[in-house]
């Protein structure tokens, strides 16, 4: 898996299951409110009840829709899935049966002309916080040492990078490496919970 695959279907949780269901007609204008929000642009307030009750579909389910485009955009324009080609970008979409017509479009915006406003505008909205943009790590094996009393013992040596030119190289054991693993995965379960509650709030604080 990609590192932009992982991302997207973590960030996705159970929505996959319905992003068959997603359709052409309503998708253009949630893409259209997801560009929006991410450019910090002004949006009518109710917008998404609008929608709602033009293709006759409950809010709720509107709700979930919008976060879906809004977590593909936002994930794909992300600093660690820049590179990600649009060949491999339409691919991973197609494994998630969203429809041809909306992987067409959502290429369109995160390929086309307005990319690097896109991305420049994600950037801004969270420029407070330096982003990790490369993670690299090796397992060190201590094999004798006369100092040393853990031979043998495996041990973590993370790499870090952030988007701010900085770098932090620190070593863990594999207890450690564990704790951090479940630490980073349970902070992902809060968000995603947050992300799924707040979803309709976004366009409106944005």
């Amino acid at each position: 898996m990609t590192t932009f695959q992982t991302q997207l279907f973590y960030a996705l949780g159970n929505k996959t299951k319905i992003l068959s269901e997603l359709k052409k007609v309503f998708v253009r204008p949630l893409i259209q409110i997801a560009v929006k929000t991410i450019n910090q642009e002004y949006i009518e307030e109710g917008i998404l009840d609008r929608i709602s009750q033009k293709y006759n579909v409950s809010e709720e389910i509107i709700d979930e829709y919008y976060s879906i485009i809004f977590t593909i955009l936002k994930i794909h324009l992300g600093t660690l899935s820049q590179n990600v080609k649009v060949t491999e970008f339409k691919q991973i979409l197609e494994e998630l049966k969203l429809s041809p017509e909306c992987i067409d479009d959502l290429s369109i915006v995160v390929y086309g002309q307005k990319r690097s406003e896109l991305i420049s505008g994600l950037i801004q909205k969270t420029k407070f916080y330096p982003h990790l943009i490369s993670c690299k790590w090796r397992i060190d094996i201590t094999i004798s040492s006369n100092v040393l009393n853990r031979v043998l013992e495996p041990y973590i040596i993370m790499e870090w990078t952030f988007n701010n030119g900085k770098h932090q190289i620190f070593e863990l054991s594999l207890p450690k490496f564990h704790q951090l693993r479940h630490a980073i995965a349970t902070i992902l379960v809060e968000m995603q919970k947050i992300e799924k509650q707040c979803a309709a709030k976004n366009i409106i604080c944005s």
